[in-house]
């Protein structure tokens, strides 16, 4: 009879060796809390240590690359008592019954946890239109920031207006490129990189102009449209790494908490993950240690959410003729959960919260400024634009299409985050 697989008893499993998940384990491990950090790749903070070049918005390490404070970030960890490490494997179920977590790793190992904690960071989006068939005159941001430095001078395009791209603008024309900054919307960007893009000669913007349908790329260049460029970056952002969340959809969630960039919370970055991993850190030790949340002073409100219902307009959506001539009349219904506040002690400063008008205009601007085909992809490309403001822990988004048949509405509604 073949022997039973080795299990590992402790406080917390971490799905995830990022930075997020580093700094909860460092924290945990400072609680006194045992934690077990789960890593698909062969090393921590795997995803940083391609990233040589130099940075300046990590607060107390300017001019650093990335991959030297990957390298900070795991020998810290490494060397904290109380912190085990799983590297190249993954956990391939997990499941909660009679109070604590289950998980079984790719090695054969199984892992009881109290509670789990979901760090597994972000991946590219990378619409099917543009990389159903790699090529490599079509890039994503890693690939453009492990080539650009290699590229030989040409005419580029790049898909997208945020931080990313406006810094990947400004390098590549440094270097001789003539370079187009393509986008749906208006620029994302900080605003000092914002500026000295619009103000460089090699420089173009085609700002608030739906996206290429499609790219025809050859081995000379590509094809958009009428036009030809060397190379094509598509910049459009990020999304929860879904991996983890997959292995938790038919569950209740009982401690399971989520941090980083997999939270969707913050703007991707260095630091908001390492903040994010400290504060699950103490929420996981106050669902531990409910004793020692009791005994602390009360200094919040309960969950708040905000409320948009019935919110009418036309939005371009469908994949029928008529859907395709022009907008369709919609309704979104969305609940944005802020979590537990701190009281608010001066109720005309609109500073201290969450303006519902952002949350409307976010919205609008989702479903107006480029075609979607499928109700689902607009609800899950609202979902994440709502993760995305400042303070938001969970989005429930209902999509009504009214006119679609004349005897019914049809809707589709999805939730993501932490209710």
């Amino acid at each position: 009879m073949p022997a039973s697989p080795p299990t590992t008893p402790v406080d917390v499993a971490i799905l995830g060796g990022g930075p997020a998940g580093c700094s909860a384990a460092s924290w945990l491990a400072q609680l006194g809390l045992s934690a077990l950090l789960v890593e698909r790749e062969p090393q921590l903070c795997a995803a940083l240590h391609g990233l040589s070049f130099r940075q300046d918005w990590v607060l107390g390490q300017p001019a650093a690359a990335l991959a030297e404070l990957a390298q900070h970030y795991a020998g810290q960890v490494e060397r904290t008592a109380g912190i085990t490490l799983r590297l190249g494997t993954r956990a391939e179920s997990a499941r909660h019954a009679g109070g604590a977590w289950t998980l079984q790793l790719a090695t054969g190992e199984h892992v009881q946890a109290r509670a789990l904690l979901v760090a597994t960071g972000l991946r590219l989006l990378r619409p099917a239109r543009y990389f159903a068939l790699p090529h490599r005159r079509v890039l994503d941001a890693t690939s453009l920031t492990a080539q650009r430095d290699h590229l030989p001078p040409g005419r580029v395009l790049l898909l997208g207006a945020g931080d990313n791209a406006a810094e990947n603008a400004l390098h590549l024309a440094e270097r001789g490129f003539d370079v187009t900054v393509w986008a749906r919307g208006a620029w994302r960007a900080q605003a000092h990189l914002v500026a000295r893009a619009e103000a460089h000669p090699r420089i173009q913007r085609r700002l608030a102009t739906p996206l290429p349908d499609a790219l025809r790329p050859d081995d000379r260049g590509v094809d958009v449209g009428e036009e030809r460029f060397d190379v094509v970056a598509a910049l459009l952002g990020f999304e929860p790494e879904p991996s983890a969340f997959a292995l938790l959809s038919e569950h209740d969630r009982p401690h399971a908490f989520v941090a980083g960039d997999a939270s969707g919370r913050w703007h991707p970055c260095v630091q908001t993950a390492l903040a994010d991993g400290v504060q699950a850190a103490k929420l996981i030790e106050q669902a531990l240690r409910p004793e020692a949340a009791a005994a602390a002073p009360q200094r919040f409100n309960n969950r708040q959410v905000i409320h948009l219902q019935g919110l009418r307009f036309k939005a371009n959506l469908g994949i029928l003729d008529f859907e395709r001539s022009g907008p369709q009349p919609i309704q979104v219904d969305a609940e944005i959960n802020l979590g537990a506040l701190p009281i608010v002690a001066r109720d005309a400063d609109i500073g201290r919260v969450l303006d519902y008008r952002r949350v409307r205009a976010a919205i609008i601007d989702e479903c107006t400024t480029e075609h979607t085909d499928l109700v689902e992809a607009l609800v899950g490309k609202l979902c994440n634009r709502l993760m995305s403001l400042p303070g938001v822990v969970g989005v429930r988004v209902k999509l009504t299409k009214l006119e679609i048949f004349p005897d019914c509405e049809v809707a589709v509604s999805a939730e993501t985050g932490r209710w």
